[in-house]
């Protein structure tokens, strides 16, 4: 017995716990601060300028990810190879994306009706900017981890939180303050990963771009259709049900995220290991998958017993996002199987079957949103999640389980 106990603690000294200590810190901190600064964003700003402003923070982290190209992905999976030349690929890359994607975007969201007296020419360069430094802070922080040195990530991660502190000194400029102190948070990020970078040459490498192509366009499809939803979801409420439902739909469903840290830190450092060629995969995924659960069982109580009492430290009234918060949290037992799944064929390249599960989830998550908010309100959303991940984990079992595990 003592010698497995001793085993066990020095698997942690192993650079699959390792990064997953560091990643799962960068996701508490990511958590804490998010919490942190919505809170104080709902206590000085009124709840329609939150609505509006999460969806406009929504809209740059949307950015973010349409912008990254799937490099994300590739510069993990073939970092082992290519070293710091992918990570000069990935940043020429990105951040030219994220300057014609962002430009675009903010110019179709000037147009709407909900930001019509938000968008100005010179907030407009604000939003470009910001999408710029988000995209470049993400793919440094992604080169730290797959350099198996998340502490670097870790280090952005608290440098980001600090965030908050903007918004006491941006408080006559309404939603532009929220949006102006989340993207001084991203700054300060941005600027740590380029002090403490290695020899990296902002150029084109040719045989990396070749060699990364199928694999970077493949999960850049799926990434988009994992996360567009999600930040495209407060725009949907805001529109469906009006400012203040989108900020009390915001503030749960972001919680609801979060608490997924610690399952998510897990993966994404299996996945680092497993491009590095882990050994016994198998064996390591099923302590993957007990830890999640167990950590999602602790979550689950934490949740129903404390959760409204979490939602009220913002204001009183944003405890009416405790159901969805709650189906959030429910949900979660369905999310950690399919993104250990996801994970698998991506170590085995197997990019195609990686884009239908999540081309399946976007679908059914903004298809049964859609249909049932108006019946449910924020709630139909929490529906919404769940359906899409059970029905997901159900046709994983059916179709690809024993390929995947």
């Amino acid at each position: 017995m003592l010698d497995t106990v001793r085993q066990e603690l020095n698997n942690f000294r192993s650079p699959l716990y390792r990064n997953s200590i560091y990643i799962s810190l960068t996701s508490l901190v990511t958590a804490v601060a998010g919490f942190l600064f919505w809170s104080v964003a709902a206590r000085l700003y009124p709840s329609s300028q939150v609505g509006v402003a999460s969806a406009l923070v929504s809209a740059i982290n949307l950015t973010f990810t349409v912008s990254m190209l799937g490099l994300n992905f590739a510069l993990i999976r073939f970092y082992p190879q290519y070293k710091e030349r992918a990570v000069g690929s990935s940043l020429v890359l990105a951040v030219t994306a994220s300057f014609f994607v962002s430009l675009v975007y903010g110019l179709i969201m000037g147009g709407s009706e909900s930001f019509r007296g938000v968008f100005s020419a010179e907030f407009l360069a604000i939003f470009v900017t910001f999408s710029m430094v988000g995209t470049a802070y993400n793919i440094l922080s992604t080169y730290a981890i797959a350099k198996r040195k998340a502490e670097h990530s870790f280090m952005q991660g608290l440098l980001f939180a600090l965030r908050f502190v903007f918004l006491f000194f941006l408080v006559p400029l309404g939603v532009f303050g929220i949006v102006g102190s989340f993207g001084f948070g991203l700054t300060l990020g941005l600027i740590y990963g380029l002090i403490f970078i290695d020899d990296i040459k902002l150029s084109l490498d040719v045989e990396y771009l070749k060699e990364s192509f199928r694999f970077s366009l493949g999960n850049y499809i799926a990434s988009m259709a994992n996360v567009a939803p999600n930040y495209l979801m407060p725009t949907l409420v805001l529109t469906m049900l009006g400012k203040e439902e989108a900020a009390y739909f915001y503030i749960a469903f972001a919680i609801g995220n979060l608490i997924l840290f610690i399952p998510n830190a897990i993966n994404t450092s299996f996945f680092v290991e497993g491009s590095h060629g882990l050994k016994d995969m198998k064996r390591t995924l099923k302590k993957a998958l007990a830890f999640s659960y167990l950590y999602l069982a602790v979550a689950t109580v934490f949740v129903w017993l404390f959760g409204g009492y979490v939602l009220e430290l913002f204001r009183p009234e944003y405890v009416k996002g405790f159901g969805l918060l709650k189906l959030m949290v429910l949900g979660g037992f369905f999310v950690v199987p399919v993104n250990f799944s996801i994970t698998i064929l991506n170590i085995q390249k197997r990019v195609r079957e990686v884009v239908g599960i999540n081309l399946l989830k976007a679908a059914l998550f903004l298809g049964l949103s859609y249909l049932l908010i108006p019946r449910f309100g924020i709630e139909g959303v929490g529906w919404g999640w769940i359906g899409a991940y059970s029905i997901s984990v159900f046709m994983l079992f059916v179709r690809f389980f024993r390929k995947v595990f």
